[in-house]
């Protein structure tokens, strides 16, 4: 625990987070093809970030 750090904010002993070393191995990520896809689910994520907050400031508007 460092200087100044609550004691609540050090994580559990036993938590080390996702292995997802699997799932990371399966994947060649030396293809362009990967990299596109990747460019596109990044677009498409921003795309639906950006219709959930229009549509719920859509709903506080007319509230």
């Amino acid at each position: 625990m460092g200087l100044g750090m609550p004691a609540w904010a050090n994580p559990p002993a036993g938590s080390t987070g996702v292995d997802l070393t699997p799932l990371t191995n399966a994947v060649n990520f030396s293809t362009v093809s990967t990299g596109i896809l990747a460019i596109a689910a990044t677009l498409m994520t921003l795309y639906a970030a950006y219709a959930g907050v229009r549509f719920l400031l859509r709903m506080v508007k007319s509230a």
